[in-house]
């Protein structure tokens, strides 16, 4: 008898191997890929035909999202029970907080991983993680500083190494501003951008954090709310409608002298206008009065596993993938800067002549300028639960204060109240 059961027991285990192996055999993996450049639409193409060749039993289902909807999607999808496998983030704070992601440090620890933390730069692989803990594998660093247009900034008798203060900063954009040709660039019509890739920077550059609305802060959040007002006139007359794709259209035209940025405007800019790449530089982005010296946010692109999905081993198979020496090496040379310490960046310049053939030495140079930036004063960008609807309430008070129904301190109090109103509910 006990023979028979463990016989029967044998042969259920043996079949339920044979359809876990059926089951990985024919796997399908959901992979969200979000972007806003032709070259990012490539790259998700790209990735898809690699995870194909390399795991025939493995088909890639690419959802192209683009960046600015994709936190928006993922909140109706994942309630919803609509779960992916994975999913390329920049900043997964609400996710992680939502639970919808798989924690990696066991897949990291495991003998065959073929990822290690020291194979990243210590400054990216800190932002991944949250409480200790590591829920994304970076892929590209983003680097964050001021585009300066250098032969309008010659043109008018200054220097690169004339931005070092905010008080440059308004002259410069002053100068700057003559026939069509506006000296700032601030794409106020897009929430995400109005909050984080402007007024962030700023704030990093007076040391301050921009969803801290206490009493120790506001002498400092003023100060970045009166400059952008001081900077209104040197302003488009669209910056309260310019999104993102406006801004690079708008700087791929030569009517913006300087604008905050990151190093992915490069794969944006060059399909506009590759010669504008030439006549581009990018600075830190200029101190605040409070400042000792400027700071720069570093954050990164990475991949995460979602929690809720049903195909871990085939999701980590492909990440790793993902995330090689050899893909990356690849991915960084068509988006930019790498998060893995160990790229041969000989090997990277070769693969950016592939996609960047008209500005080779341009791209390279701006890469340079955001790289400089990054590292003697690179912190990682803060990470900010609720963030999204932070950045719509504070975009519509920024509107109202460039239409004049505000004043800086009006504004301040509206964003406080709105802020402070976020994180009690």
């Amino acid at each position: 008898m006990r023979r028979t059961v463990c016989l029967t027991l044998a042969l259920l285990l043996v079949g339920s191997l044979t359809l876990a192996g059926l089951a990985e055999a024919g796997t399908t993996l959901r992979v969200v890929f979000p972007g806003t450049s032709e070259t990012e639409k490539q790259g998700a193409v790209r990735l898809k035909q690699l995870a194909e060749s390399k795991f025939p039993d493995i088909k890639v289902e690419m959802m192209y999202i683009g960046w600015p909807d994709l936190e928006k999607k993922l909140s109706v999808m994942l309630p919803g029970g609509d779960v992916p496998d994975l999913v390329q983030q920049q900043e997964a704070t609400t996710l992680v907080a939502m639970g919808a992601l798989e924690q990696l440090d066991g897949y990291l620890a495991r003998p065959d991983s073929t990822l290690k933390k020291e194979q990243f730069y210590q400054g990216v692989w800190d932002y991944s993680l949250y409480d200790g803990k590591t829920y994304t594998i970076p892929i590209r660093a983003i680097s964050y500083g001021l585009l300066v247009r250098e032969d309008l900034l010659t043109q008018a008798g200054m220097k690169l190494s004339d931005l070092k203060t905010w008080d440059d900063l308004k002259r410069a954009a002053k100068a700057l501003t003559k026939g069509n040709v506006y000296g700032y660039g601030y794409p106020l019509g897009l929430p995400r951008f109005a909050w984080r890739e402007v007024p962030y920077i700023a704030g990093y550059s007076d040391n301050f954090d921009i969803s801290d609305t206490s009493e120790v802060t506001k002498p400092k959040y003023l100060e970045m709310l009166r400059l952008f007002k001081d900077l209104q006139p040197s302003m488009s007359p669209t910056t309260k409608v310019m999104g993102l794709r406006e801004a690079f259209q708008t700087w791929g035209l030569g009517n913006i002298a300087l604008m905050p940025g990151g190093d992915f405007f490069v794969a944006n800019l060059y399909p506009i206008n590759p010669k504008i790449l030439k006549v581009t530089r990018v600075v830190a982005y200029p101190k605040g009065p409070s400042a000792q010296k400027p700071w720069a946010p570093v954050a990164n692109v990475g991949w995460a596993m979602f929690k809720g999905s049903q195909n871990k081993e085939a999701a980590w198979k492909v990440m790793q993938l993902f995330c090689s020496l050899e893909n990356l090496t690849e991915e960084s040379a068509m988006l930019n800067t790498p998060a893995r310490r160990d790229i041969d960046m000989g090997k990277l310049s070769q693969a950016a002549a592939k996609f960047y053939p008209d500005a080779v030495e341009d791209n390279k140079r701006i890469i340079g300028d955001f790289v400089a930036n990054a590292h003697p004063i690179g912190v990682p960008m803060r990470k900010i639960l609720r963030r999204e609807e932070m950045e719509v309430a504070f975009q519509k008070v920024m509107i109202e204060m460039l239409d004049g129904k505000l004043t800086p301190d009006q504004a301040y109090d509206r964003i406080k109240a709105e802020i402070d109103k976020i994180k009690r509910s």
